[in-house]
């Protein structure tokens, strides 16, 4: 992802998907990181992940993944170093990611026996496209509708990370007044 805005940065889409939808609770199932270094070099990290606790069907049904998907690809504390060095200082791009993927990724760090990364900002598009009062639903499987974004596997780590990054690119080329300044400028104004 260029633009002058974010160039320089290391800039992630980043999704998860979970056994379910309470943090306290659920364990992540499959994480992406999809995106460019600060050398504009493609960034591509995504795995599933067990959870050590059965994944509900009815869960399944909405992301595909199941038991057996999952079996022996490792716990979340085996895959938590090589997150934590990609978000650590980058710019994180997610939908609803503060309140719902963040505190995923919280939580499993603390059960994983170690501090969450610390990103350089986080913009979540959720509270972006109610910012900027877009009209509509704000899910991203409509917001992508919305900006012509095509989605052929929603609810998929790494297809949703990517659709992401690419709704905040259309966002800033729709309303480029909105995106103005700096960096910090768009950190203070879009990401909490």
């Amino acid at each position: 992802m260029s633009g002058s805005l974010l160039a320089g940065y290391r800039v992630l889409g980043f999704d998860l998907e979970t056994t379910g939808f309470d943090h306290r609770k659920d364990r992540i199932v499959q994480y992406a990181l999809v995106g460019s270094d600060v050398n504009g070099s493609h960034i591509n990290l995504q795995s599933l992940v067990d959870p050590k606790v059965k994944i509900p069907p009815e869960t399944t049904r909405v992301h595909g993944i199941s038991n057996a998907d999952v079996r022996g690809m490792g716990d979340f504390s085996e895959h938590a170093i090589e997150i934590g060095s990609m978000i650590e200082n980058s710019i994180i791009i997610g939908h609803n990611v503060l309140k719902f993927d963040w505190r995923f990724l919280e939580v499993e760090c603390v059960r994983a026996g170690m501090e969450a990364p610390i990103p350089r900002g986080i913009i979540d598009t959720l509270v972006l496209a109610r910012r900027l009062k877009i009209p509509g639903r704000h899910t991203l499987g409509h917001l992508c509708n919305r900006f012509g974004i095509e989605m052929t596997r929603s609810h998929q780590a790494d297809a949703d990370a990517g659709a992401t990054l690419l709704l905040l690119w259309k966002m800033m080329q729709v309303y480029p007044d909105k995106f103005s300044g700096n960096i910090d400028d768009l950190l203070d104004s879009f990401s909490n």
